[in-house]
């Protein structure tokens, strides 16, 4: 799709309105950063077995259940409300980068966020970007994507021993932030990292179910003992290094296009770390007494 500019009035009111959009982004991002180090300091603050927080700051007391039912959806409605303007102003870089001009000047206060836009034609494919676009990346994915499921990670692992059923909340939330980074970021995402988002969330709601044994009595499961417990940890540790290993490690290390004995002593090394891990795997599953509270 291509866009003209039929006089300067034109352009200049598009520049004008990528500013605006900038700005608002910028807002957004730093409403998320700092309300996200807020909600952090206040989860691991005062004394925990206490029903009541003190917010830092403001001293004003809050019960400490409404905390953290409401937090976690506070942080994921700002996640989410930033991401659609930072959609708005990512269409509004692809317009800019693909209009039919040529100039030689524009002024840094029209792009404020340069690094958004489209990368050049040698930077799109992961494969062959330079080492200061792999870190321009990395360094946008981290601030922009992963900094409201990382306080949201961090928010669940400081109620969830509470043995409170809110924790819920904050782990759907996470899940939602997850799902939402999956949908929507523009980072190429790997069937590895899919995968290990997707593991890493059922091993929370594990945790989860765990630590608050009013969940599955809710649903009339049975309290996991402690030695139930570690068998699932230990089942949950080698089954991810199995898959890892056998479905993602070795067939890429096969299509690679490494020297054969790099690629032979790498295969070798990760067919004994799978053989390791299902042997494990075998024992866990055959070997142990999994004893559940009738």
């Amino acid at each position: 799709m291509t866009h003209k500019i039929r006089d300067e009035k034109e352009l200049e009111y598009f520049l004008k309105s990528f500013e605006e959009a900038s700005k608002h982004v910028r807002f957004l991002l730093f409403l998320l950063l700092l309300s996200s180090i807020y909600v952090v300091i206040a989860a691991y603050t005062g004394n925990w077995q206490n029903e009541t927080l003190v917010l830092p700051l403001l001293e004003a007391e809050i019960s400490r259940r409404w905390f953290f039912g409401i937090s976690p959806m506070f942080i994921l409605f700002n996640y989410v409300y930033f991401h659609l303007y930072l959609k708005d102003l990512i269409t509004r870089g692809l317009i800019f980068r693909n209009l039919d001009i040529e100039c030689s000047l524009v002024e840094k206060r029209f792009l404020l966020y340069p690094w958004m836009l489209p990368p050049d034609k040698e930077n799109q494919d992961p494969k062959t970007r330079s080492f200061n676009q792999r870190f321009l990346v990395f360094c946008i994915n981290m601030i922009f994507w992963w900094s409201g499921p990382a306080v949201l990670l961090a928010i669940l692992m400081a109620y969830i021993f509470q043995q409170d059923i809110a924790a819920l909340v904050p782990y759907v939330c996470f899940c939602l932030s997850i799902l939402h980074y999956v949908l929507n970021s523009r980072v190429a995402k790997s069937n590895f990292k899919k995968f290990f988002m997707t593991y890493l969330s059922l091993f929370l709601f594990f945790i989860t179910i765990t630590a608050v044994p009013a969940i599955p009595e809710f649903f009339g499961i049975a309290k996991i003992e402690e030695d139930t417990f570690s068998v699932i940890i230990r089942f949950f540790f080698r089954t991810f290094f199995v898959i890892y290993f056998g479905v993602f490690a070795i067939p890429k290390e096969w299509k690679s296009d490494k020297p054969l004995k790099r690629k032979s002593f790498f295969i070798t090394l990760y067919s004994i770390g799978f053989l390791m891990f299902a042997i494990g795997l075998f024992d866990v599953l055959f070997n142990e007494q999994v004893p559940f509270e009738q």
